[in-house]
């Protein structure tokens, strides 16, 4: 006769759940440290996609690379007093051909590097193309007109820009940058967000408002929202199902000691789209079908603390520096926050990345064969660094920057609406994503909570 098993499942009671603890966890359970509320993490750490290393005076961003633009997740900075480091006067550069070139004036950058008249129109026909739609994405969206270019750019794939370009060069450099920025392929994203990113990254840094890197680097306030918060976020928890009805939220996951039941007046969602739809059984159809529209670019990041000598170097002035035709499609400098003029400190670093379509060819190779491979490369573009270099420290994002393809954006609109008691939250819910994105929507998503637990 078979034998059966009886597993125990604790039950426990909370007013507030939130599922996530990554920067829009992180701020919608800081939102709700008044109330009882308690966080679940699948992973060991919290951060989500915030991971940061340190060594000495430099650290290296081996996540999301930036902090940007305004509202709570720069307010939280400021209000924890972490020193902020200015990218301000900082530029992007582009390595060819072994020159590098600054590339803040595009058109000027042209005829500064060894191309051909083929490369440089189609390089003009892609810049201009991006740049003529930038202004439109700025306005407000009040404007009639620029809700036509945004809702064309929309229905249509990024690799419009290359439409008639028949230069190789050009179509190399297109897909590094939307592998660089955004962890795509240009055909895989529709145009609007490509654009977005793209301009910014032909225009001077100084015109992005709050480009900044925060000392020690981005998991300096995540590791300050996660102590505050205690012992009420439970790592290594992976939630299993969120069932809810008109009264209330069940949460069944799984911890160390075995499976346990949260249940709860309220909850928060705050974890990537797929992982949403596979924990979230009883999604209605429209919801399902906008988070199954959203998609993610993918990263392959190795960070080298490096220790020059004190004197200036080619990449000192460069935030970013573009490497088409490497293992890798960009070096992120993140010393370049600190570095203000003056005497300039010894050592560095630089973190190397690659998107997209090469990342996902990475991804076949051992760790020991991507870091030969980055190591090697870095050193080619900067010789001078040979014997300076650390071991490399790599880190694989299958799944960090969200994204649309043609016409997904249209259903955006719906997870911005809660599920009775369960409020949705992530940089997908907004029109540009970003870290401070993805702080504001876990604010506003633990402040639609607290409006909704008010009496009437």
């Amino acid at each position: 006769m078979p034998t059966s098993h009886r597993t125990d499942v604790r039950e426990e009671t909370h007013e507030i759940v939130v599922i996530g603890a990554g920067m829009a966890g992180l701020m919608a359970a800081t939102t709700l440290a008044e109330r009882d509320v308690v966080v679940l993490e699948a992973s060991d750490r919290a951060g989500g996609r915030v991971d940061t290393v340190r060594r000495g005076d430099y650290w290296i961003n081996v996540g999301t690379q930036f902090t940007e633009g305004t509202g709570p997740l720069i307010d939280a900075l400021h209000r924890h007093q972490v020193p902020m480091g200015t990218l301000e006067g900082k530029s992007v550069a582009l390595h060819l051909s072994g020159e590098q070139v600054d590339t803040s004036n595009p058109f000027a950058l042209m005829f500064k590097s060894k191309m051909t008249w083929r490369d440089r129109f189609g390089l003009a026909l892609v810049g201009s193309r991006i740049l003529a739609n930038v202004p439109f994405l700025e306005m407000s969206e009040d404007n009639r007109w620029a809700n036509r270019v945004r809702a064309k750019l929309d229905r249509r794939r990024a690799d419009f820009v290359l439409r008639g370009v028949s230069s190789e060069l050009t179509h190399e450099m297109v897909r590094s940058w939307s592998g660089q920025w955004m962890g795509c392929e240009p055909e895989e994203t529709a145009a609007r967000q490509f654009v977005f990113s793209m301009g910014i990254l032909l225009t001077d840094p100084e015109k992005v408002p709050n480009l900044t890197l925060p000392q020690g680097g981005n998991q300096t306030l995540t590791d300050i929202l996660a102590e505050d918060l205690g012992d009420r976020i439970r790592l290594s928890s992976p939630v299993s199902s969120v069932r809810w009805t008109a009264d209330g939220v069940v949460v069944d996951y799984r911890d160390a000691d075995g499976p346990v039941r949260i249940r709860a007046y309220r909850a928060i969602v705050a974890v990537p789209a797929d992982i949403a739809v596979r924990i979230m059984p009883g999604l209605p159809a429209e919801y399902r079908t906008a988070l199954e529209a959203i998609r993610y670019g993918r990263y392959v990041v190795v960070g080298f603390f490096t220790h020059e000598d004190g004197v200036p170097q080619r990449w000192d002035d460069h935030l970013a520096v573009s490497t088409p035709g490497r293992s890798f499609q960009a070096i992120f400098n993140h010393a370049a926050a600190v570095r203000r003029g003056g005497v300039r400190k010894p050592g560095g670093a630089l973190a190397c990345f690659a998107g997209g379509g090469e990342a996902d060819r990475l991804f076949e190779l051992t760790d020991e064969e991507i870091v030969a491979r980055f190591t090697a490369d870095l050193l080619d573009v900067y010789p001078e660094l040979e014997g300076k270099v650390d071991a490399g420290i790599l880190r694989r994002h299958p799944r960090v920057v969200p994204f649309w393809g043609p016409g997904g954006r249209a259903s955006l609109e719906t997870l911005k609406h809660n599920l009775g008691p369960v409020h949705l939250a992530g940089d997908y819910q907004l029109d540009m994503p970003s870290l401070a994105d993805a702080a504001a929507s876990g604010e506003q998503a633990a402040q639609r909570v607290l409006a909704s637990l008010m009496p009437n």
